[in-house]
């Protein structure tokens, strides 16, 4: 029978925790060990043993060599951690799977946790996101459905029995800086539903960061300054450094000394260690509460940069706000609640546990959810000398939340109805509707008790009151709590396609970023070139993550479809269609499915890559490409004071990126490459920007001029549906200007540019030209010189008759015999258009 899921899990950087909604209350299941509701998100393993937790928290200072932790930031990565005592790599997704499998054992009921919903920041991108649902499978959970960090605190907040000022209208923010991860999020509640407006998010940047400064700027020089130590940070920071074991101890005794000093003006590093000349080293570091909160000040400053961009895309003032709910463990530092207040002018609200919020609001989510194998909607088998009955469907529609006294439920049923009743209870036995007829479509509405979750059944019956179905899917409806319209969408996704104007390729947008989820779209689409049946040749279906405005370079792909000449049942032939439907769930697994119309054959591909690959020598590389290119961009527009303005500090950016990266070792411990690789993505994107604006200048002039020049032939020629035509393109224009895509102003333009020429190519004013101007200047290079002839008399012969329909094809026969230029065949691309 089908049942809401009840439990959540906050899969965290630090720390994760385990909850389960039950009746509209939400228990958080405590550590059998210690009793601590938080459970450490590290993993020792030793000898025949696998610790997580605390034990194996124990363990990370003592032996390193053995012990994970952290790895939330290399979810999504090709990185491993190398244990010694297996001789082996072990990868995030697997760690992270200890870590769920540990979290069922506080489950002290003894129930099976099969199914749950965990937990992703919002700014996790989609190969971040499956990396997540691998792991929630591979520690044994048959069904996983991903939550949004901040819509999880949230709905914690908002659901729970004190009265503080949560209404069915208004908006807050979300601050949740956690261990690893930070995201913002704008939320909005209206007529009692809960939605994600926007959000802002760096998936490197958090407490984990914090303990490194103070490794890295505090703990080294001193180290440094009182022993002998040529190379010692790169030493510390390389896995098979000599410093390494040194750089795991101090992390974790920097994070005891952080939390030290919420409360403290200063905390204390024990440290010993043996210098390049085997001398021993032993110090007391002090670490000043002053100095710590210099250290983190530029971090807490990127984070005030995310929350304005939002307050700005959004149109709305810090007054707008009514507050900002406070999530995460390291939103308990004193300095960060501070400069928040003090800069922003924002309400700080810390009414919840920063540690737990994620996790309850992840149960609150649960318990509206439902899931179940595929659900046996037929009669039971019957007896002997009984006749077959039909198969059933029931599909049912009702609101999962409401904050009405009762609640409207509708159901449509199929099959063969003949003397079948239904029935619905209310699980407390409340409610009763008593046996009724079974029609095709049944109508009830479902008294509600108050301020908590309300389950009823529905249960069918024969004449005989032998049951026929009692596996349909609980109906659950939660009172006075609040529900989200559903998790939006963290970044843009793409379709890359060819631009054979311009030689490349460009992005076309299939989903925007907010959109809520889940999302389909089909598009058709042509084939740039052509494909021949049996050849090596492919075109490419090629998706890609990231602004919608940028260099498909810059953005990151998530899943593609390669449609090879092998797979071919016939020739696929330039400017045939493709139509290609998208599809992406609410927990981001993703579907492309291609149908080729002129050989009837659909190639389809689920797409759950959790996985990406960054290596630093071709990181630098990468870099060093960018640094040359806008180095070159600023030399051909030596007089461009504004490019020039905004170039200067991206090439100073990308000057410190590349030395950074040329620094790493290929066997970095830490997660800078993808910090980096990140950055690279966004000052890519900040590049295009640059660099594309003197294209997006020239489209808007282009698109300027088409507009004039249909106008011109509208008011002479246009017929009454091509004036609509022209008037619906007009009405776009303020949209499509202010996208400042090129792409998409380009293709608006072309739309005019065509609507023109449907109505020049009828009038003889434009033929007349357009043969004389153009098609007789190049009669010498046409490919078939004796059927050019024949074509020019006749166009002759059309023109001083003014036979519009002969000058026509006259014209359209001679433009096929110019000779295809090399610059209109495109040699690259992905074979879409």
């Amino acid at each position: 029978m089908a049942k809401t899921i009840n439990f959540g899990i906050d899969l965290g950087t630090t720390n994760s925790v385990i909850a389960k909604c039950s009746s509209g209350k939400v228990e958080v299941y405590r550590n059998p060990l210690s009793l601590k509701e938080t459970l450490p998100s590290v993993v020792a393993f030793r000898k025949n043993r696998i610790l997580v937790g605390d034990k194996a928290r124990e363990y990370l200072s003592k032996d390193p060599d053995n012990v994970a932790g952290s790895f939330k930031r290399k979810m999504g990565t090709t990185d491993a951690y190398y244990i010694r005592s297996l001789d082996e790599e072990v990868t995030p997704v697997s760690l992270s799977a200890h870590v769920l499998r540990e979290l069922k054992t506080f489950v002290h009921t003894g129930e099976q946790v099969e199914a749950v919903v965990i937990t992703i920041p919002a700014a996790f991108d989609t190969i971040q996101s499956n990396a997540t649902k691998e792991a929630g499978q591979e520690a044994g959970f048959r069904h996983v459905v991903l939550l949004q960090e901040p819509i999880a605190a949230s709905l914690a907040y908002a659901n729970r029995h004190e009265d503080d000022g949560v209404t069915n209208e208004g908006q807050w923010l979300v601050y949740d800086l956690g261990g690893g991860t930070f995201d913002v999020a704008l939320i909005r509640i209206k007529d009692g539903e809960m939605r994600v407006m926007d959000h802002e998010g760096d998936n490197f940047l958090g407490g984990t960061d914090f303990d490194a400064l103070i490794v890295e700027k505090l703990c080294v020089p001193e180290i440094e300054a009182a022993g002998t130590f040529q190379n010692l940070l790169p030493e510390m920071r390389s896995a098979k450094g000599r410093y390494n074991r040194l750089y795991m101890q101090l992390l974790h005794k920097a994070e005891e000394a952080k939390i030290q000093l919420s409360n403290a003006n200063s905390a204390d590093i024990e440290m010993e260690v043996e210098d390049d000349e085997g001398e021993p080293v032993e110090l007391c570091i002090t670490i000043e509460r002053a100095a710590f909160e210099a250290l983190i000040d530029p971090w807490i400053t990127r984070t005030e940069e995310m929350i304005q961009a939002i307050l700005f895309r959004n149109s709305i003032e810090a007054s707008d706000v009514a507050f900002m709910l406070m999530v995460g463990g390291s939103t308990m530092i004193p300095r960060v609640r501070e400069r928040l207040g003090e800069d922003l002018g924002l309400h700080i609200n810390c009414n919840i546990d920063p540690t737990n919020a994620v996790g309850i609001g992840a149960a609150y989510y649960a318990a509206t959810r439902t899931w179940s194998k595929e659900i046996n909607l037929e009669k039971k088998t019957p007896r002997a000398g009984q006749p077959a009955v039909q198969k059933l469907e029931v599909r049912m529609a009702y609101q999962k939340t409401s904050q009405e006294r009762s609640e409207y439920f509708t159901a449509l049923v199929t099959g063969d109805l003949a003397n079948l009743k239904y029935r619905i209870t209310r699980e407390d036995k409340g409610f009763d509707s008593g046996l009724k007829a079974l029609a095709d479509r049944i109508e009830e509405d479902l008294p509600l008790v108050p301020n908590t979750f309300n389950y009823f059944r529905m249960v069918v019956y024969d004449a005989q009151g032998n049951t026929v179905i009692a596996d349909l899917p609980d109906i659950g409806i939660a009172h006075g709590k609040f529900s989200v319209t559903g998790q939006p969408l963290p970044n843009d996704i793409c379709l890359e396609i060819d631009d054979l104007e311009n030689q490349s390729t460009t992005l076309e947008l299939v989903f925007r970023k907010n959109e809520v989820l889940p999302l389909r779209r089909t598009f058709l689409k042509t084939v740039t070139r052509t494909l021949r049946k049996g050849s090596s040749d492919d075109i490419l279906i090629q998706l890609l993550e990231g602004p919608e405005g940028a260099l498909p370079a810059a953005n990151q792909p998530i899943g593609h479809i390669a449609v090879s000449g092998a797979k071919l049942e016939r020739d696929l032939i330039k400017g045939s269609d493709i139509e290609i439907t998208i599809e992406i769930s609410e927990s981001r697994d993703l579907r492309i499915t291609a149908y080729l119309m002129i050989t009837d054959q659909e190639f389809s591909d689920v797409f759950k890559s959790s996985r990406r690959y960054v290596h630093p020598p071709k990181l630098a590389d990468e870099l060093e490409a960018m640094l040359d290119k806008l180095q070159q961009e600023m030399a051909r527009n030596p007089d461009n004071d504004t490019l020039i303005e905004r170039a200067n500090p991206i090439l100073d950016e990308l000057k410190a990126l590349l030395k950074r990266a040329r620094d790493l070792s290929a066997d970095d411990v830490t997660d800078t490459r993808y910090q980096l690789e990140d950055q690279k993505r966004k000052v890519a994107q900040r590049m295009s920007d640059i660099t594309k604006e003197q294209e997006i200048t020239e489209e808007k002039l282009e698109y300027t001029r088409a507009r004039r020049y249909c106008q011109y032939w509208m008011d002479k020629y246009g017929t009454e549906a091509e004036r609509r035509t022209f008037e619906e393109a007009l009405s776009m224009e303020k949209n499509v200007l202010r996208s400042n895509v090129g792409a998409r102003i380009r293709d608006a333009g072309n739309r005019l540019w065509s609507l023109s020429f449907t109505i020049r190519w009828r009038t003889m004013e434009f033929l007349s030209s357009y043969y004389l101007s153009y098609l007789l200047p190049q009669k010498a290079e046409f490919v078939d010189q004796a059927r050019a002839a024949k074509l020019i008399e006749q166009a002759d012969l059309a023109l001083g008759s003014e036979n519009v329909t002969s000058l026509q094809n006259a014209i359209s026969q001679l433009s096929e015999l110019l000779p295809v230029r090399a610059s209109m065949q495109m040699k690259f691309g992905t074979g879409i258009g």
